[in-house]
């Protein structure tokens, strides 16, 4: 870590220009994944390998994967398949999120953690931002946002004078966090652009950096994210900074200049609060309760009141309509959650049912095809259900319905999506599985069920149920679900066909039909 000179200005004030960088180099893992993620062929096993040489960061990745900040339907086990469900911007992300923060210095005489938590709201803002925009990779405004400032640190570190200075002016808005640099000699968008130079990250990084507060400087393949990045800070400025009626209007423009509506500023800081939250607590960084779109409005519009006591009477009526918005957004929320629940699970069973079945199916097979990975299939029926229904009465039939969904649940692996799939039909996905463990996995369920009656009221209920396996291995292919399904049916059949309460493997095709 290199000193920066410290002169005087002509009227007596320190001031100082960076020569060579004050932070010290990421580690050299950083650097490499940041390389690799930036090549448009990046390979996720190579990306894997790599990250797999340092345990700790290997980890850190996995715990994230498992956050609540993902919810995954289930336990992500091997980095490969956090790239693969993550994707590789996202990892590469959070391998900057740990790195950048292991080169923090200690004993900075500058608020450090307001610094981690003005940085995931700007990052998150940028990534919200561009999402609107239907931006080509929200994920590199993530990390171009989060990392933008980090000048601000090789500033602060050049002597405790500076520091302090700058700590003075840490929730002022960004112009005048800008100017008070620029009057210490330098501005933390040149610090940061330099720094992302001596570390060798790619253009598409140190680019927005360098003009993300002149973006009409920016060369123009960069001009876009430069624009997003200057309207993320005045966004992430509004939950920061005191003066919130100014930051209220400056991020209202903001919006406005790169394309988005007013309107659309609520749902954007409410957003960005969520997400906040969610990854600092992903990241063990410590923040704060996060500012609600309400609480910001009553505090602008007390701002407002400051100024112009005539409109005390506007204010008092904004502040109460914003608590009205709060209070409904709150109970909303509750019930999109719950109505989100509802949507994907079976009431009956409380297995996820087919909506949520094909969802994750999906997902799967992109993870899959990630890591050229197969995944297996299962389609069981129960045999002679309408028998039950017939004999004991409907009310058996749930009975029955339920008790096999319990045993099939007990029966999966951590990681296997068992779902209701409809009616008396039941569908399991078993994640980088072959078709021979797959049926043992059927096998299990099978004999389950047979093993013993079910309890219905007063009766005792004897019932087998039949399976089709299907291996999917071209994962790939734009119908490989479906072709997968459509196998598992078939040998399904089959296994009614000859004679139930057995399995049937479906062979695996020399190659999908398209």
């Amino acid at each position: 870590m290199c000193a920066a000179p410290v002169v005087r200005t002509e009227r007596g004030e320190e001031s100082f220009k960076m020569r060579e960088p004050l932070l010290p180099a990421p580690p050299a893992i950083i650097a490499k994944v940041v390389q690799l993620a930036a090549q448009a062929d990046c390979d996720v096993h190579e990306l894997a390998r790599v990250l797999r040489t340092d345990s700790s960061l290997s980890a850190s990745i996995l715990r994230m994967a498992n956050s609540s900040l993902y919810g995954f339907a289930h336990k992500v086990s091997s980095v490969e398949r956090a790239l693969a469900l993550l994707g590789i911007r996202t990892v590469r992300n959070l391998v900057l999120c740990f790195g950048v923060r292991g080169m923090t210095p200690a004993g900075v005489a500058y608020p450090i953690d307001l610094f981690w938590e003005f940085s995931l709201r700007r990052a998150a803002s940028a990534r919200e931002i561009g999402r609107r925009l239907s931006f080509s990779d929200p994920e590199q405004l993530f990390t171009t946002a989060l990392c933008q400032d980090l000048g601000v640190l090789a500033m602060a570190v050049a002597s405790n004078t500076v520091a302090e200075r700058l700590a003075a002016v840490a929730r002022a808005p960004a112009a005048m966090r800008l100017g008070a640099e620029q009057a210490l000699g330098e501005g933390h968008d040149a610090v940061t652009a330099r720094l992302f130079s001596a570390w060798q990250f790619p253009e598409a990084l140190a680019c927005p950096v360098r003009y993300h507060h002149t973006p009409a400087l920016a060369p123009e393949p960069f001009r876009h994210a430069a624009n997003i990045c200057q309207a993320a800070e005045a966004l992430a400025d509004l939950l920061t900074v005191e003066d919130r009626a100014g930051a209220m209007g400056l991020a209202t423009a903001a919006l406005i200049g790169v394309g988005l509506p007013e309107a659309m500023l609520g749902g954007l800081v409410e957003a960005v609060a969520t997400v906040v939250t969610q990854t600092a607590e992903a990241l063990q960084i410590r923040v704060g309760d996060q500012p609600s779109y309400a609480e910001v409005a009553a505090a602008a519009c007390e701002g407002l009141l400051e100024l112009n006591s005539d409109y005390e009477s506007l204010t008092a009526q904004l502040r109460q309509r914003a608590t009205r918005q709060q209070r409904v957004a709150e109970r909303l929320a509750v019930k999109n959650q719950q109505l989100v629940q509802w949507a994907l699970t079976d009431e009956l069973t409380g297995l996820s049912n087919r909506r949520a079945f094909d969802d994750t199916l999906g997902q799967e097979l992109i993870a899959a095809a990630a890591m050229t990975q197969p995944i297996c299939l299962l389609l069981g029926d129960i045999d002679y259900f309408k028998r039950v229904n017939d004999t004991y009465g409907h009310a058996a039939g749930d009975a029955v319905l339920q008790a096999i969904g319990h045993r099939i649940r007990a029966c999966c692996r951590a990681g296997d999506f068992p779902a209701r799939y409809g009616g008396e039909e039941f569908a399991v996905i078993l994640p980088e599985t072959l078709a021979q463990d797959g049926q043992r996995v059927a096998e299990r369920i099978r004999g389950s069920v047979a093993a013993q009656p079910i309890l219905a009221g007063t009766s005792r209920i004897d019932i087998t149920i039949s399976f089709g396996v299907a291996e999917v291995s071209e994962c790939a292919h734009p119908r490989a679900g479906v072709l997968g399904l459509r196998r598992a049916d078939d040998a399904l059949y089959a296994a009614k066909e000859s004679g139930r309460n057995r399995v049937v493997v479906a062979p695996n095709p020399a190659r999908l039909a398209s």
